[in-house]
């Protein structure tokens, strides 16, 4: 899972570059189409801006595709981070930032044992790329162990012994199974 975590972040890098060299090729055939010069015309303002808006757009496409998206609110942004188990997405989790007068979290839907506060104060004001990664690290742990808690109640209810018991951070499990042992069926 390592190696292809690791493939799967040396291809989004390659994808940024990737489109970061495309958006700087159009902004200067921009440049060239409007000026007819290439040396002599600074890009106009709103060439930079449609390019910058440009830049947004692809950031939060690649973002979506690694399972973060956001859109821009009335009071700042809202980020959705996506879940998932082994290819099978699983919950879609919201935080909303306030950009003013700093950057905080204004509301969310994130569980209340995950460590958001903790997060928000060590990374929220200097890295928000390294705050979400590490909520969405968080918050897919969470649903792959509560993903796999369910998997393990319903493919095997047959062979457990009563309920499964479970905290809510799924990190705790507590169940019997039989096992046949010198011919009989016992609960272990």
């Amino acid at each position: 899972l390592r190696a292809r975590a690791q493939e799967l972040r040396r291809r989004r890098d390659e994808l940024r570059a990737h489109g970061e060299l495309q958006q700087r090729t159009l902004l200067e055939n921009e440049e060239v189409a409007t000026s007819g010069d290439p040396g002599a015309a600074q890009p106009s303002d709103r060439a930079v801006l449609e390019w910058k808006m440009r830049n947004i757009q692809d950031l939060l496409q690649i973002f979506y595709l690694t399972g973060l998206s956001g859109k821009r609110t009335k009071h700042g942004v809202c980020f959705c981070i996506s879940t998932a188990y082994e290819g099978t997405y699983l919950d879609s989790f919201h935080v909303d930032l306030a950009t003013q007068p700093q950057l905080r979290v204004r509301r969310h839907s994130v569980p209340v044992f995950i460590p958001l506060e903790q997060l928000a104060t060590k990374h929220l004001q200097t890295d928000v790329k390294r705050f979400l990664s590490a909520l969405a690290d968080h918050l897919n742990a969470y649903v792959g162990r509560r993903y796999q808690a369910d998997q393990l109640q319903e493919r095997f209810s047959g062979h457990l012994e009563g309920a499964l018991q479970r905290n809510s951070l799924c990190n705790v499990l507590a169940f019997k199974y039989n096992t046949v042992g010198q011919g009989e069926t016992f609960p272990f």
